[in-house]
């Protein structure tokens, strides 16, 4: 679905002659060609707990970013640690992609951040340090790719408007991903859940790669980016996704599962819902992030994610072996 982000740049078109045979004559004719900039994907892997996965989890995106968009310029930032790290950063692709001299070279299509997150922030390093992007973090708006712009949240629960535990806050669906996709005038993609790393079990023993810092990471050059996403629709049981990890392909998503940490901490969070719920007036509340997860666990399928354009939540199907579009797209 198409943005509506006032902020998109318009770059400069150059007009040129060309000639071209008319009635078996030489005609001049007047062309204009338009400066197309690359397209731009940016991935933000977070250096504090877990770096080594998260990162990871962002090469292997990039893997398949490039079977898919050749073309393209993908970066991968890494090692930030604090919200003062991660801003400047931002700045500075702000200052890129905004600067006279800079702005029409690339066209920004995505960002994708793997890293740790709540429904209302995301966790950087030390207590408190999180990034709300709301008005007090003050966050430059980039100039998102009008139709392809997104911000990507593989970070736990980004899309969880539940967990507000706020009847009226639940109600308006506010969350990070809602917040974000409000202040960047873009589409945002947040879990609904808390993050997984799910290894392609398939594949993982064929075409091992040595990445980036020693990263074992899983390329096959005989597939395409759809066909790799495919393996991702589900996530191996836990024994055999954690033997087979450090070899293999990954992704990071929201997964629904009812086993492990995941489960525990799921089953709190229903608890509290249902308490705070109840406290505010609502009759027998149910945890729908719960219900949801307890229907696709069977599986250990993708929990759909949630999807934010400029505040307004896209359509999504929570049903067994049923996918949606965004979630094969951006996983």
């Amino acid at each position: 679905m198409p943005n509506d982000n006032e902020n998109t740049k318009t770059c400069i078109k150059f007009s040129a002659k060309t000639s071209k045979l008319e009635k078996g004559e030489v005609v001049a004719e007047l062309v204009v060609l338009e400066n197309v900039p690359t397209p731009l994907f940016v991935l933000f892997a977070y250096g504090g707990h877990g770096a080594k996965e998260l990162k990871k989890a962002a090469i292997n995106k990039r893997l398949r970013l490039r079977k898919k968009y050749p073309d393209a310029e993908i970066r991968i930032i890494e090692g930030f640690l604090y919200p003062n790290e991660f801003k400047q950063e931002w700045t500075k692709l702000y200052n890129e992609l905004t600067h006279p001299e800079t702005s029409c070279q690339y066209a920004l299509w995505q960002i994708h951040y793997f890293g740790h997150g709540g429904h209302d922030a995301l966790y950087l390093q030390g207590k408190g340090n999180n990034i709300h992007f709301n008005d007090q973090d003050n966050m430059e708006v980039l100039p998102w790719h009008l139709n392809e712009g997104i911000f990507v949240l593989h970070s736990c629960r980004g899309g969880a408007y539940e967990d507000t535990y706020d009847n009226n806050m639940i109600k308006q669906q506010i969350c990070l991903a809602k917040t974000i996709s409000e202040k960047q005038k873009t589409r945002c993609l947040g879990q609904v859940t808390y993050g997984n790393f799910a290894a392609d079990i398939e594949t993982f023993n064929q075409d091992l790669t040595v990445g980036i810092g020693g990263i074992i990471v899983a390329a096959s050059e005989t597939t395409t980016a759809e066909q790799d996403a495919e393996v991702f629709k589900y996530r191996p049981d836990r024994v055999s996704n954690k033997a087979i990890l450090p070899f293999a392909s990954c992704a990071l998503w929201g997964y629904a599962l009812v086993t492990g940490d995941t489960l525990e901490k799921t089953l709190l969070r229903k608890k509290d819902y249902e308490e705070k719920l109840l406290k505010q007036g609502v009759i027998n509340p149910i945890y729908p992030i719960y219900e949801e997860i307890k229907k696709l666990a069977p599986k250990k399928q993708i929990l759909p994610c949630r999807v934010f354009n400029n505040g307004t939540l896209e359509p999504r199907i929570v049903e067994i072996d049923v996918f949606n579009q965004n979630d094969l797209e951006y996983i």
